[in-house]
């Protein structure tokens, strides 16, 4: 069981959460030292926030209607006819600006927060700062590898999640079968060995499987191949 970060990863749901947060703040702010300057400041980054992603999304619903505008323009189709020309919709007038970093400076309340003494667990839960715990099968992970040619080297690139490394495996079709080609710590890998003169190409495979700590955990890969010539 893992925790990820609090702030959730899209745009629209770190908006549901901004606005949560600062909905909220208020209530618990004078028990864990927030003062009302910087609540000031929350709410302002709040509102310049939902005004930029607001607009974004406008911006993006326009280039839509336009590109669809566009090609019918070039090309008619069935019954569909030309209306009038897409404009992007008002935005209204903005908020007052705020300086970089909205979601820097919240994860630093969020510390400032919990390191208070007058901290607590449901606390953090109503105002989402408390990561969400995840449930890992580890008996089911299992790495995704792609492999291309790299300056006529293979370069095997490997998904790692929450492992601390993978054991990299490969066949060079050379009657060895899987041999280990390493414990990578670091997703990304070229394989630098040469083919025998006796070889001017050879299909190469590579397979690989999770590290947690000293063991291999979940499933091997499904074996990924590149055609390699000797150099």
């Amino acid at each position: 069981m893992t925790r990820n970060g609090f702030l959730p990863q899209t745009d629209a749901d770190k908006t549901v959460w901004l606005n949560n947060f600062s909905t909220k703040i208020g209530t618990y702010a004078a028990s864990v030292g927030i003062t009302p300057a910087e609540i000031t400041s929350i709410n302002n980054d709040k509102a310049f926030y939902n005004y930029i992603i607001n607009m974004h999304d406008s911006y993006k619903q326009t280039l839509n209607n336009l590109t669809a505008y566009k090609n019918l323009l070039k090309h008619a189709v069935a019954q569909q006819h030309l209306g009038a020309i897409p404009a992007a919709a008002a935005a209204g007038t903005p908020p007052a600006a705020v300086p970089e970093g909205i979601f820097d400076r919240i994860s630093k309340f969020a510390q400032r927060i919990k390191a208070s003494v007058n901290y607590t667990e449901a606390m953090g839960q109503d105002l989402g700062i408390i990561a969400p715990e995840v449930n890992i099968d580890l008996s089911a992970m299992q790495p995704e590898l792609k492999v291309k040619l790299d300056a006529g080297r293979p370069f095997i690139k490997a998904t790692k999640g929450i492992a601390d490394a993978i054991d990299l495996f490969v066949d060079r079709n050379d009657g060895n079968n899987f041999v280990p080609l390493g414990r990578l710590l670091k997703p990304e890998f070229i394989d630098t060995a040469n083919l025998p003169v006796s070889a001017p190409l050879a299909e190469w495979e590579y397979k690989a499987m999770f590290v947690i700590g000293n063991d291999n955990v979940g499933v091997m890969s499904p074996v990924v191949s590149v055609v390699v010539k000797r150099q």
